[in-house]
């Protein structure tokens, strides 16, 4: 059985760490790696503000390039996914099969002092498989 390694990918220096040490076990255990980019559409009231097919066409370029720029060389599959809705919900669905879900230990939020990011307290919390957090 293939060992699935289910990523968040923000292109945080963090997510990135977390992306190549992901990479890393999944050669190890010679497993599969799946990147997960989470993004929702802008609290808006002004009707047709955003093209929702145009935000998922950048979203998929914006996954497939930080995978290409932090992964150079493996032999391992990485498969990308675009989620629409909340980040933490997503990566808890996506790694509801997998045996292990990884994340940075902070993303792209604001609050500098913080040693956890609200994402990944979250997904430790709830994800129904192991969570590694990778600072």
């Amino acid at each position: 059985m293939t060992m699935r390694i289910v990523v968040g990918v923000d292109g945080s220096d963090h997510g990135n760490a977390a992306l190549r040490w992901a990479v890393s076990e999944a050669e190890f255990h010679k497993g599969e790696i799946l990147a997960v980019f989470a993004w929702q559409l802008p609290l808006i009231a002004v009707p047709g503000a955003f093209d929702r097919d145009e935000m998922e066409r950048l979203c998929r370029a914006f996954v497939e390039g930080v995978v290409a720029r932090v992964v150079t060389t493996t032999s391992v599959p990485i498969t990308t996914l675009v989620a629409e809705g909340d980040v933490s919900a997503s990566l808890i669905e996506a790694a509801k099969t997998a045996d292990m879900l990884v994340l940075g230990s902070r993303g792209r939020g604001g609050f500098a002092g913080l040693k956890l990011g609200s994402v990944s307290q979250e997904c430790a919390q709830h994800a129904a498989c192991p969570v590694v957090i990778v600072k």
